[in-house]
C-alpha cells in the first residue's frame, strides 16, 4: 500500500517558500559577497493528494526581515476534495525587546481532517486486547474520524554567553562553492564555554484535538538544554549535539490529565572522503529516547499517559519515517537513525535562470536507515528486541540558508513520500 505523508499544517510548498526568509541563527558570506544574502517575500502556491486528505490546492509563503536576518514570519492555508483545511501562521526567531539573547517563535494551527487517522484513543473493536500504537499493534488498529484541530506553541530560546556565542548571537560563515572555509560554529574542542552554542529553551504548548468520539486536549510546559557543537549548522560536516529536555501538563484544563515525559538526544557527524564527483560526504548519526515516568501502562485508563503525538513516540517526519505519524507511542521509546549525505560535484543551479527566485545554492542526495520501537518501560533489553526499520532515500536543498527536503521512505507497512524542511538532525 502507498501511503503519502504530508506534515500537518506545513507541506512541501512551504517548505519552498521558507527558505528565503532564513529564521535562522546564522548569515552565509559565499565566495565575494559583501554581505549575507538579504531575505526577501516568497508566496508559492501548490498542490498535493494523499490518502486521507485527497486532494488539495493551498498557498505557502514567507517574509524575512532584512533588519533581522535570523527572523522570519510564514504561513500556509489549504483547502482538499473531501472538504478538509488547514490555516497555519508562524514566526522563527523574533528578538525579544530589551532581552538580546532572547529569541521567541511562536505559531498557530487550525485545521479540520474529514478523514484523520489516529493509532490510539479509544480501543477498537476489531482489535480486541491490543493496545492501539504499541510496538506489536496492528498497522489496521486505528480510529478515522471527521477531526479539529488547534494547535497553539510558544519557543522561546535563551542563547548562553559561551564557546562561538560569547560575543554575538549571530553566527557568520564564509563558505566557497556551498562548503564551509572560515569561522565554523563549534567542532573545535569538547568544552561547552569554548566552542558551539548552548542554549536554554522553554515552551509552553497547547494542542486540542476534538472527533466525533473523544477530545484530547494538552496544555504542557517544556523545559531543556541544547549544545550545538556542530561545524556549519545549515548543513553540519563535523561534530556534534546533544539536548536533554523535560515536558510537563499541570491538569490545570478541563479536558487535560497530568503527565511528564523527558527524553534526551544525541547526534553525531563524520566526515568522510572526498571524490573527484563529489564536494563533501559526511556520515551523520543519532539517537534519541524518551520515558515517560507518569504513564501506568497497566492501566485500563492509560492514567498518566502522554498524548500520542508527544513524548514516547515514533513514526512520521522525524523518526521512522517510513510510518504515519504517531504510529507509535507507550511509556519508553529509543530510536537510531543514520544518514549518507553526499553532495556532488555536479551544482547547475546558478546556470538556471528560471530557478533564481529560489535561490537554490546547493542539493545532496541522502542515503538513510532508521531503527526503533516503543515499549511498556525502559529496559535495554526490550527495546531492543523486535525493532522497527526503515530505510529509503532523499534529496536535501539550500535555499538561500534554509534546509528543503525530500525523502522516499520504506517499511514494513509501505511506502512513504515524506517533505519538510531542516535537515532531520
Amino acid at each position: 500500500m502507498r501511503k503519502s505523508i504530508f506534515p500537518s499544517g506545513i507541506l512541501f510548498a512551504l517548505a519552498l517558500s521558507l527558505p528565503p526568509g532564513t529564521g535562522a541563527q546564522y548569515v552565509i558570506h559565499e565566495g565575494n559577497e559583501t554581505g549575507p544574502v538579504k531575505s526577501r517575500t516568497i508566496i508559492v502556491p501548490y498542490a498535493f493528494s494523499t490518502e486521507t486528505l485527497g486532494t488539495g490546492l493551498g498557498l505557502g509563503g514567507s517574509v524575512g526581515f532584512d533588519s533581522q536576518p535570523e527572523s522570519l514570519s510564514y504561513g500556509s492555508a489549504y483547502g482538499t476534495s473531501n472538504g478538509s483545511w488547514l490555516l497555519l501562521l508562524g514566526a522563527s526567531n523574533l528578538k525579544a525587546p530589551g532581552i538580546g539573547r532572547l529569541y521567541i517563535s511562536p505559531y498557530a494551527m487550525f485545521t479540520r481532517q474529514t478523514q484523520m487517522r489516529i493509532h490510539g484513543g479509544v480501543d477498537n473493536p476489531g482489535h480486541p486486547g491490543e493496545r492501539a500504537g504499541s510496538n506489536d499493534s496492528s498497522k489496521d488498529n486505528y480510529i478515522e474520524e471527521n477531526a479539529g484541530e488547534a494547535t497553539l506553541n510558544l519557543e522561546m530560546r535563551y542563547i548562553l554567553p559561551w564557546g562561538h556565542y560569547r560575543e554575538n548571537t549571530i553566527h557568520s560563515y564564509v563558505t566557497r562553492n556551498a562548503i564551509l572555509q572560515e569561522n565554523p560554529s563549534g567542532a573545535e574542542s569538547w568544552n561547552p564555554l569554548e566552542s558551539g552554542k548552548s542554549t536554554l529553551l522553554f515552551r509552553p504548548y497547547y494542542r486540542n484535538v476534538f472527533t466525533d468520539v473523544e477530545e484530547l486536549e494538552t496544555l504542557y510546559f517544556e523545559l531543556g538544554f541544547e549544545h550545538d557543537n556542530r561545524d556549519y549548522l545549515p548543513n553540519p560536516h563535523r561534530g556534534y549535539k546533544w539536548n536533554l529536555g523535560i515536558s510537563h501538563d499541570f491538569d490545570w484544563l478541563n479536558h487535560t490529565r497530568r503527565w511528564t515525559s523527558v527524553e534526551g538526544e544525541i547526534d553525531g557527524f563524520i566526515p568522510l572522503w572526498d571524490t573527484s564527483w563529489s564536494r563533501q560526504q559526511t556520515l551523520a548519526l543519532s539517537w534519541w529516547s524518551a520515558y515517560s515516568p507518569s504513564y501506568d501502562a497497566s492501566s485500563p485508563d492509560h492514567d498518566g499517559k502522554p498524548p500520542y503525538f508527544t513524548g514516547p513516540t515514533l513514526g512520521g517526519l522525524w523518526r521512522l519515517r517510513g510510518y504515519p505519524s504517531n504510529r507509535f507511542h507507550d511509556k519508553a521509546a529509543i530510536y537510531y537513525g543514520g544518514e549518507y549525505r553526499v553532495m556532488p560535484e555536479w551544482q547547475p543551479f546558478g546556470e538556471i535562470e528560471f530557478l533564481d527566485p529560489l535561490m537554490i545554492r546547493w542539493w545532496q542526495f541522502v542515503a538513510l536507515a532508521e531503527v526503533g520501537r516503543v515499549a511498556p518501560g525502559w529496559n535495554v533489553e526490550t527495546l531492543h528486541t523486535d525493532m522497527k526499520h526503515s530505510y529509503g532515500l532523499g534529496i536535501r536543498g539550500m535555499f538561500n540558508t534554509g534546509i528543503g527536503r525530500l525523502d522516499f521512505v520504506f517499511c514494513d507497512e509501505g511506502f512513504s513520500l515524506v517533505a519538510m524542511f531542516g535537515q532531520t538532525f
